[in-house]
């Protein structure tokens, strides 16, 4: 079977505000943020409630983010 890369019904946005690709586990999101530069104030203040999950707390960043991947193969989800 082959994979495909998922579509949005909401075009990315080409012209990004904030790079997601130097952050990580952020990366593997960057169509989601693509898609949420539509409204620049919501990307950002999801970018931080990413970053304050994933790399802040009493739990390492590595089992977050095995976590997070574990979390997406379960649903049957891109991640």
């Amino acid at each position: 079977m082959l994979e495909r890369e998922p579509v949005p019904r909401i075009p990315p946005v080409e012209q990004v505000q904030i790079d997601v690709r130097d952050i990580p586990g952020a990366s593997t999101m960057e169509l989601l943020f693509r898609v949420m530069e539509h409204r620049p104030q919501l990307a950002r203040h999801s970018l931080a409630l990413l970053q304050a999950a994933m790399r802040e707390g009493t739990v390492e960043p590595e089992l977050k983010e095995l976590l997070a991947i574990r979390v997406s193969q379960v649903n049957n989800c891109f991640y």
